[in-house]
């Protein structure tokens, strides 16, 4: 009878990695790469590290295992376990994503019809205004204005206002109002990036002093945020 709880978790372990394998045939098919989405979105191979370096602590592997189990039963989707959930801006100092004291936390709203969004936009990429919608990154310029205005927004937790990020297309507006002022920008490119080299990607300006671009991106694949899906789109 002592040889139960090792055949147990034996069987449990192995239930695991076998969802965990379907789940990777499914995302990258059957030959290990990238495949392109039932809906047509583009797919861009990543060019750095795909799996972020964060895992499971051992003490917690047991709970992850039991939480995976519970939710293979349950039919929900399987947790993640390359690092935490759906935190856009993962790894970036604080100082760097959040308002300063004092400033309006509300700036206007965002719309993009073909989603069917229409959302506060506030001031900062931190937990404290993507909780309320979607977010501008401090430092960059405001939308409207000349530059890449800087957005983020989550797609699997709160109000989840980019969870359908990727069905974006060529052509497609997006509107953003800040105070009286709104400007629509049409979308032209949807880019898949790894997440350790995001942050330089989203923040790049661009080399005409007047051009006007707006940068939405969110993390990617729903099931494991070690990419950030990034749409970009500019004033005609």
């Amino acid at each position: 009878m002592k040889a139960w709880p090792a055949v147990w978790r034996w069987l449990a372990a192995s239930t695991v990695f076998a969802a965990l394998i379907a789940v990777g045939v499914v995302v990258f098919g059957s030959d290990g790469t990238p495949s392109q989405s039932s809906n047509g979105a583009p797919t861009v191979r990543p060019t750095g590290p795909e799996i972020a370096s964060e895992t499971p602590a051992p003490a917690d592997e047991d709970a992850l295992v039991n939480r995976m189990l519970d939710q293979l039963r349950e039919g929900k989707p399987v947790e993640s376990q390359f690092g935490p959930g759906d935190n856009p801006v993962q790894g970036v100092p604080i100082r760097a994503i959040k308002a300063k004291p004092g400033e309006q936390l509300q700036l206007g709203r965002l719309a993009i019809p073909r989603i069917g969004l229409d959302d506060e936009l506030n001031n900062g990429v931190d937990e404290a205004a993507l909780v309320r919608g979607v977010g501008h990154w401090p430092g960059t310029p405001l939308p409207g204005s000349p530059g890449n205005s800087v957005i983020s927004g989550h797609r699997s937790t709160n109000e989840k206002p980019f969870l359908n990020l990727d069905r974006l297309r060529p052509g497609d507006p997006i509107k953003v109002t800040v105070g009286a002022k709104s400007t629509t920008y049409k979308v032209f490119r949807t880019t898949i990036v790894p997440e350790a080299q995001y942050v330089k990607f989203v923040l790049r300006q661009p080399t005409k002093p007047g051009d006007r671009v707006i940068t939405l991106f969110a993390c990617n694949p729903l099931t494991a945020h070690y990419q950030r899906i990034v749409v970009e789109a500019r004033v005609d």
